[in-house]
């Protein structure tokens, strides 16, 4: 089998897996992870009805909404078309950092080790099939990390952060990180017109967000100062700087601590200087991540809640990186400590997977009062009555999931948030 035959049936694999993965989770009764899903697939159903470049005119990227708005427009605006679209977007994005391991040198079995890993652990299983239309970003923004060290693979590179930088700001360190790659190659004279083409698509999408946010709203970080009003308004700006230090690490850590631990053995495993040619600049990608993030903590411009989602590129490379590093490490040890590490390897990997289920189960979105079942249902009922207009009265963000089942938001009247704690009587619906 030739070796492009073999990767398309590995990622085919991948894939499939992902897929059975998702419907696991789902199965166990994984529905979402914030109400920022469901309010993104309303605006997803805006933007079906009405097209316009900037679907939210927030500070949310465009990108997931343009896709999704566009299946809607032939699917339909149902909460099950945002699921589909979550699902076959995030199994085809596994084929990224799979890929481009295998173009860096990691070897076939590594690679698809340390793919179905990542791809299986809680927070990847949630976003791969949570309605909030952007699960698959974290793997294309690995992908492209692992291969901007890659001379052929560099312009598919730039344009997956393309892609990735018009869908979260976590991507945009990255891009600037292949635009100082590409440049200083261009410098030397190594291909300079591809690497400044290939520095040009990486940089187009922020500057081409920041052009359209000075357009439309005046100033290039318009998006900056929207977040940060925010932030401050709910209170998340009050929190000690420790704590604005020390968030994304933290999250790191407690939330994926099998990643952190990877990681730390990949670390080690750097000394090894194959291992360290093929991992430096993912490595540097996600740094650049976690500083931004942190950067953007404490100046009141990270995103709102649950910071281990925003970590989502890390989690592929550290794995990758872990898992690369154990073989490789293991490898060059005597035929009696090859043996050891590989009984060690098994055990673990057998306990990670008997560890697995209970953590998919733990997901968010599960207490009582983030559980969004009688909106849902009370939408789905004026979907089934072709209700033609209501007045809704949230408490907090609930109103959103009773929108999305409805599919018809356009139709609704959202009054101001009463700002009482969340029960199943919210959010008030009148009918005129």
């Amino acid at each position: 089998m030739s070796p492009g035959r073999e990767r398309a049936l590995d990622a085919l694999v991948l894939m499939v897996a992902k897929v059975a993965v998702g419907a696991w989770v789902l199965r166990q009764g994984f529905t979402h992870v914030s109400d920022d899903d469901y309010a993104r697939t309303v605006i997803a159903e805006q933007l079906a009805h009405a097209p316009r470049l900037d679907p939210s005119g927030t500070s949310w990227l465009p990108l997931p909404f343009w896709v999704e708005g566009a299946v809607m427009m032939g699917a339909g605006r149902t909460l099950g078309v945002a699921r589909a679209v979550a699902v076959v977007l995030g199994a085809a994005s596994v084929a990224a950092p799979y890929l481009a391991m295998r173009v860096v040198g990691v070897r076939r079995a590594v690679a698809l080790a340390a793919t179905a890993m990542a791809m299986a652990m809680p927070w990847n299983a949630w976003l791969g099939v949570a309605t909030v239309p952007e699960g698959w970003f974290g793997a294309l923004v690995a992908g492209a990390g692992i291969a901007m060290g890659d001379e052929d693979a560099r312009p598919w590179a730039a344009g997956a952060l393309l892609a990735a930088s018009l869908s979260r700001y976590e991507a945009w360190p990255v891009c600037a990180l292949l635009v100082v790659l590409c440049v200083g190659r261009a410098v030397r004279g190594q291909r300079p017109g591809r690497e400044i083409a290939c520095a040009l698509v990486a940089a187009a999408g922020p500057l081409a967000w920041m052009a359209w946010n000075a357009h439309a709203h005046g100033s290039p970080l318009h998006f900056v100062a929207r977040v940060t009003t925010f932030r401050h308004t709910i209170g998340a700006a009050d929190v000690p700087l420790a704590d604005k230090l020390l968030g994304y690490p933290r999250a790191l850590i407690v939330e994926t601590p099998d990643v952190a631990v990877l990681g730390l053995v990949g670390l080690a495993g750097l000394v090894i200087a194959p291992l360290r040619a093929r991992w430096r600049w993912a490595l540097g990608a996600s740094l650049a991540i976690l500083v931004f993030l942190v950067w953007g903590d404490v100046h009141d411009g990270a995103p709102t809640h649950h910071p281990a989602r925003a970590l989502a590129a890390t989690w592929w490379v550290l794995v990758g990186l872990g898992v690369d590093a154990v073989v490789t490490l293991g490898g060059r040890l005597a035929a009696g400590g090859r043996n050891l590490v590989s009984a060690m390897a098994v055990l673990a990997g057998l306990a990670w997977c008997t560890w697995l289920p209970s953590r998919w189960a733990d997901a968010p979105g599960r207490s009582e009062a983030e559980r969004r079942d009688g909106p849902i249902a009370r939408g789905l009922e004026l979907r089934a009555r072709d209700v033609a207009h209501v007045e809704v009265t949230p408490c907090a963000f609930e109103h959103f999931a009773l929108l999305a089942a409805w599919g018809s938001p356009e139709r609704a009247t959202v009054l101001p948030r009463t700002g009482e704690p969340v029960t199943p009587e919210c959010p008030l619906v009148v009918e005129p």
